[in-house]
């Protein structure tokens, strides 16, 4: 999960949490939130945002606080304000005695949107919330990109294997739409080499088709080294004389 999915799984292990007695700023479970600042028997929605972020670990750069005020002054001192709202990050209202905070999930879908927080009708809610003119805050961690995922891909070749060629297309939109539907289908676009055929024209060679060759003999794609290697071991013993070749290949994901 990313830093702010992290922020938003946490608080969502507290929706229902709510004050006992009502409007008391007490509790078994608020007295949890508070104990994030030390904030006891007060208005707790700053708490619970700290709360969320130090359960995410995301709390380190110090800009949670129980009171608004402080929490907008941390975030214009650090640099921490940012122009649109990202998952994750804290939404003020009215920072001050009259403030309030709550942590952004996302647009709403249509609806406006949607954030959960604590102190909401004296319990942790999620709803749907105007946040024009708020204050936006992330820490470092949402305005940084998160780091790039990979993974890694293995597979063998026969290179002894003749490649399989396919069609004589006149048009090459037509093989460029034969390659797409294989692709598709599975197949690795990376394998695909295109081709002209000429024939004899007047007694001179012009082109006149194309084609297109899928790949060698090939496996399919295993998950670990070890599963294509054993794999490899196998097929080997079945094809005395040819020399399988192992490849691999790393994939960006995001």
């Amino acid at each position: 999960m990313t830093p702010g999915e992290r922020v938003i799984a946490a608080a969502r292990t507290k929706l229902g949490c709510s004050e006992s007695p009502p409007g008391s700023n007490d509790g078994a479970c608020v007295n949890q939130i508070q104990s994030s600042t030390g904030a006891y028997n007060l208005a707790w929605c700053g708490s619970f945002v700290k709360w969320s972020y130090d359960k995410a670990g995301v709390g380190e750069d110090g800009l949670c606080s129980a009171s608004t005020y402080q929490m907008v002054g941390n975030a214009k001192a650090q640099g921490a304000l940012i122009p649109k709202p990202v998952p994750g990050c804290m939404i003020v209202w009215h920072p001050g005695s009259s403030g309030h905070t709550e942590v952004y999930i996302d647009a709403g879908r249509g609806f406006g949107p949607r954030t959960i927080g604590g102190n909401t009708g004296d319990a942790v809610r999620e709803h749907f919330r105007d946040i024009r003119g708020a204050y936006l805050i992330a820490p470092k961690a949402l305005r940084e990109p998160p780091p790039p995922v990979f993974r890694d891909v293995y597979w063998w070749e026969d290179p002894a294997a003749t490649p399989d060629r396919h069609g004589l297309y006149a048009a090459t939109a037509s093989r460029e739409k034969a390659i797409r539907q294989w692709v598709a289908a599975g197949g690795q676009p990376g394998h695909v080499r295109r081709g002209k055929l000429s024939v004899l024209v007047e007694g001179k060679l012009r082109p006149r088709y194309t084609f297109w060759t899928g790949p060698r003999k090939r496996s399919p794609d295993f998950s670990t080294k070890a599963k294509r290697d054993a794999n490899l071991k196998k097929v080997s013993a079945q094809r005395p004389g040819h020399i399988l070749r192992p490849r691999s290949r790393r994939e960006r994901l995001s």
